[in-house]
């Protein structure tokens, strides 16, 4: 969650938004359904404007709102431009009690925003999670075999999402993360299950590779294993895959 207020505005917490103007973004957003309930839970009582961020951030230079929240994935774009030269700062918010149930806490850093936060500082605020989503179809339906060829196509190519340029939010992405409550798409567990099966089957084979080099993998430092990993896909291919 990232909350800014004006810098010379004398506010240091959350809790001092109460009765305030402050921008929950735009209206149906993410951010202003969680923000709500953000807000709820935490029993400030703000008086919710609505607008982008572009917007806001001259509304607030005006004084005429006391804050603005986007939550998003760090560095937000919007959120990167901003300086503290240009009389901008983040607001801390502490992971309390009420929120612990449905939020994650946070932090950012310099290397987030270097424009708003000094070397070796750091912001601390609160998460939400991101889920995918689909409608329990029964098996062998036609949207059924869709939301199964998605997986099949979607997941394989993750690691890719996760390579610069992408976001760096890419990295924090979990196929078999758990959703309390709720049960994982058939497909989408049948193909965790055969990726895992062929990770431990490659797993084996690794160590069968080194052990014929008499290599013991806990010596092995990042640069090493990569060689030896490139070496034993060449191996594999020349046996045929065995």
């Amino acid at each position: 969650m990232h909350l800014i207020v004006r810098a010379d505005s004398g506010i240091t917490s959350i809790e001092q938004l109460a009765g305030k103007k402050v921008n929950f973004s735009d209206a149906g957003s993410g951010t202003q359904l969680s923000t709500r309930d953000i807000f709820e839970k935490l029993g400030i009582k703000a008086t919710e404007v609505n607008m982008g961020q572009g917007d806001a951030f001259e509304a607030l230079k005006r004084g005429e709102i006391a804050a603005t929240i986007l939550i998003a994935g760090k560095p937000a774009g919007s959120m990167a431009k901003l300086k503290a030269s240009d009389g901008f700062r983040i607001l801390p918010i502490g992971f309390d009690k009420p929120l612990q149930a449905d939020y994650l806490p946070a932090t950012l850093t310099p290397d987030d925003y270097p424009g708003l936060i000094g070397p070796g500082e750091k912001i601390e605020t609160v998460a939400v999670s991101a889920v995918l989503i689909a409608f329990n179809w029964p098996k062998g339906t036609d949207r059924y075999r869709r939301i199964e060829k998605f997986v099949e196509q979607f997941f394989p190519k993750l690691a890719e999402f996760q390579k610069a340029p992408r976001h760096p939010k890419w990295r924090e992405a979990n196929l078999a993360a758990v959703l309390p409550g709720w049960k994982r798409f058939e497909g989408a567990d049948e193909w965790l299950k055969r990726r895992d099966g062929a990770a431990q089957a490659e797993r084996q084979q690794f160590d069968k590779f080194l052990a014929g080099r008499n290599t013991r993998p806990a010596a092995l430092g990042p640069e090493d294993r990569d060689r030896l990993f490139q070496e034993f896909l060449q191996w594999t291919k020349a046996r045929g895959g065995r």
